[in-house]
């Protein structure tokens, strides 16, 4: 099995794990992983998530096998495909997650993008049309992230991002996804919340009955502590979904057991 998605110090501003944490996980469990720092341009003030890919190289290519690849999680905004665009196509990434993290010039972790909206429901559509308008236009990443990524900080007594509240948007994205041959991700970040894997688990079957076939499972780690999460559940859900969990290794899809 592979963790297709976790964050490191010093390339990842927000994490607190070292490549030394990772490596000593994959020599105690037999999991492969892969590193996908941030590379989020002109994010929000006050974040940066940026790093210094030559530096990431540098230090961690001498580390890189079968068992450990290094990708990165590039922010999708339309505004700057092209940054993203030269970038990925300027290094030897295994793995490109596209996210979505800030819609309207707003951290999506900052309660001022729910300020914005007069209700959940507006607050959600805009990230969904925010997503879509992204997957469509751009190209170059091989699996979508955390797609109830905007339910985890949301300030609602029912933040569950539901697929039955907004399917006409969330078919659009599953649909361009599976025409473009992208991979789903199933992140894990909210498996300790029944509500949460229902919501996603009608999202991947969704995304079967769309087209699509495959799947990157991901702790979105960013401690030791938090590697592999819920990561044989999150296999089963794909299995019960009809869809296969991969992982890439330099950009090509590679099936995970």
């Amino acid at each position: 099995m592979y963790d297709t998605h976790m964050h490191t110090t010093p390339f990842s501003s927000d994490s607190r794990m070292k490549i030394a944490e990772v490596q000593q996980y994959v020599r105690q469990t037999g999991i492969g992983v892969v590193l996908t720092e941030h590379m989020d341009y002109e994010f929000p003030e006050p974040k940066v998530y940026e790093f210094d890919p030559e530096a990431y190289f540098s230090a961690y290519a001498p580390h890189r096998s079968d068992t450990l690849l290094l990708g990165v999680e590039i922010g999708l905004q339309r505004f700057v495909e092209g940054k993203n665009q030269t970038l990925v196509c300027s290094y030897p990434f295994d793995m490109v997650i596209g996210s979505i993290h800030a819609v309207c010039g707003r951290d999506l972790y900052d309660p001022s993008y729910f300020q914005l909206f007069p209700d959940r429901k507006s607050a959600y559509t805009a990230y969904l049309e925010a997503m879509y308008e992204n997957v469509r236009s751009y190209d170059d990443f091989d699996t979508l992230a955390h797609i109830d990524y905007v339910s985890r900080h949301a300030p609602y007594e029912n933040s569950i991002l539901l697929y039955e509240e907004f399917p006409n948007l969330f078919d659009r994205i599953l649909e361009c996804l599976a025409a473009k041959g992208k991979s789903l991700e199933i992140n894990t970040r909210q498996f300790g919340d029944g509500r949460a894997v229902a919501a996603l688990r009608k999202l991947c079957c969704r995304f079967a009955e769309s087209g699509g076939r495959t799947v990157t499972i991901g702790s979105d780690a960013h401690d030791c502590g938090s590697i592999g999460a819920y990561l044989k559940e999150a296999y089963q859900l794909a299995a019960a979904c009809g869809l296969t969990p991969v992982y890439y290794k330099e950009r090509q899809a590679c099936m995970a057991l």
